[in-house]
């Protein structure tokens, strides 16, 4: 857990250096989702349960949308690894699926530290905030680990970005739907 919250921290609070050793880490993409993404990510989906608890929800259907907000952040940085290392090219930029999982887990915890607002609905709004840290993060991370031209960075974090979001509201809304029990009700 302290490695964790090292990680957390070093990414959060200085973002260059934690690149830089991202860039020289020999990772192994399971073990590190194993022991770092699914403890991070566990911050907005048990956020999200305790937060709609009670009032908001009954039990069961607070769970079911905490555990699939907790999987929908688990799945996000693995496809925007992959998303990530599929746009490179396009952005004259290298592919490597390796570091664009690399780019990937930096960019989404600033999303998992800020998933903590989940804990009072009326916050969630605070969570979208803090995850667009992550936007800058994937903007500094690109240079280092994609080898993407200085020309090519802002579009490329752009482009990213906007397809993350978007993959991600529309499973958000699909996992509030299948939460509320009424997935028409997600798209209105």
């Amino acid at each position: 857990m302290e490695q964790v919250i090292a990680r957390i921290k070093n990414i959060l609070m200085t973002p260059e250096a934690a690149i830089e050793e991202l860039k020289s880490e020999t990772m192994n993409v399971t073990d590190v989702m194993k022991e770092y993404v699914v403890i991070a990510a566990a911050v907005p989906g048990a956020a999200m349960f305790f937060g709609l608890i009670g009032p908001q929800l009954p039990l069961l259907r607070s769970l079911l949308y905490g555990v699939f907000i907790y999987a929908i952040c688990v799945a996000g940085v693995l496809g925007f690894g992959k998303i990530i290392d599929a746009l490179a090219p396009h952005f004259n930029s290298t592919k490597n699926d390796t570091n664009a999982f690399k780019v990937s887990l930096a960019a989404f915890t600033p999303s998992f530290v800020s998933g903590i607002f989940n804990l009072n609905p009326n916050l969630t709004f605070l969570w979208v905030l803090g995850s667009l840290y992550g936007t800058y993060i994937l903007y500094l991370t690109l240079p280092k680990l994609m080898e993407t031209p200085e020309d090519k960075r802002i579009a490329y974090a752009a482009i990213g970005s906007v397809v993350i979001y978007v993959v991600m509201f529309v499973l958000w809304r699909i996992a509030r739907g299948i939460a509320l029990g009424d997935i028409s009700h997600s798209f209105r």
